[in-house]
């Protein structure tokens, strides 16, 4: 390891903690990342069907891209070589998970496919483990655990149906991939600017989306295209895209990555509400005790337990 590499290393270990006010003030707006997020599977399962899956992740990706490198363009004049080199390796994450998950998406339910989808609650920590050498706290373990006995709660009410198949192994797939996501940006975040890494992971992946497309059959004419399809692609790319991976990439480096996850397992509990506040669906008692699972998993996270040691 260099000089260089050395004190890179002492500046990350050297940044300073959030305290609890900011700390809940963070929590917040993952919280609202997560109610983004549960009312994008509706959009996207109806926008796909009429673009196909990577023009879909394309134009979103470029609409995102767009959005922050035009509000956010002085940072780019800055840009780095750290901001590109681990901005390239988050987009290809990035770029895997919504690739798997929205061509999943295409072979399964929206209830199975936030189910598996959310199996990243459990990885996260073991990849913290081997990549980052960080053991989970007590109050974390408790919370990953209620959050996928929450997780299968909401799937079971919804006739899940646990038979494998294309769709399955595609979303689990997309769930390592996004678990590997959310450590590297607590890995490599740190080093780099948080804006200019989200710039450059958004423009990877909306290159690669495109790169995909001719693989994919043939491409839909944009110009046939339904005008409320548009509408989805537009809050796609700056609502869930642009504005959320920033927040990501931002509020990780102060909770962790482990306290955030279970933050965005709160994801399919928005789902949840948005389906049956827009789509009709009835959330019964089981599914009622999956969403409470989920959220006294994100209040264990935040406890802390004494461990016996000497």
């Amino acid at each position: 390891m260099n000089a260089t590499e050395v004190q890179q290393e002492a500046a990350v270990e050297m940044k300073p903690q959030a305290t609890s006010t900011p700390r809940v003030r963070y929590d917040l707006i993952l919280v609202l990342v997560t109610m983004i997020w549960g009312s994008t599977f509706l959009l996207t399962k109806y926008a796909i069907q009429y673009t196909g899956p990577f023009v879909y992740l394309g134009l979103c990706y470029t609409i995102g891209t767009m959005t922050l490198a035009g509000v956010f363009r002085k940072h780019l004049l800055h840009i780095t070589r750290n901001d590109l080199k681990y901005g390239v390796l988050l987009g290809l994450c990035l770029c895997t998970g919504y690739a798997l998950q929205t061509v999943g998406l295409q072979y399964t339910t929206v209830s199975k496919a936030g189910f598996i989808t959310g199996l990243y609650v459990p990885l996260v920590p073991l990849l913290s483990l081997f990549i980052l050498r960080q053991r989970p706290a007590i109050g974390a373990i408790i919370g990953i655990v209620l959050s996928v006995v929450g997780l299968t709660l909401l799937s079971v009410n919804r006739q899940f149906d646990f038979s494998l198949g294309v769709g399955t192994f595609l979303l689990l797939g997309c769930a390592f991939a996004f678990a590997l996501h959310i450590v590297c940006i607590n890995k490599f975040g740190p080093r780099a600017d948080p804006t200019n890494l989200s710039i450059v992971q958004l423009a990877v992946t909306a290159l690669l989306s495109f790169a995909f497309v001719p693989f994919a059959g043939k491409a839909p004419a944009l110009v046939s295209v339904p005008l409320l399809a548009w509408g989805a692609i537009l809050f796609m790319g700056v609502a869930d895209i642009a504005f959320t991976l920033l927040m990501m990439v931002r509020i990780q480096q102060y909770i962790g990555g482990v306290r955030a996850t279970l933050i965005y397992a709160l994801e399919p509990v928005w789902a949840a509400v948005f389906g049956y506040l827009l789509g009709g669906d009835r959330l019964g008692i089981v599914a009622g005790v999956g969403c409470g699972c989920i959220l006294l998993g994100m209040i264990a996270g935040r406890l802390r337990f004494a461990r016996r040691g000497p």
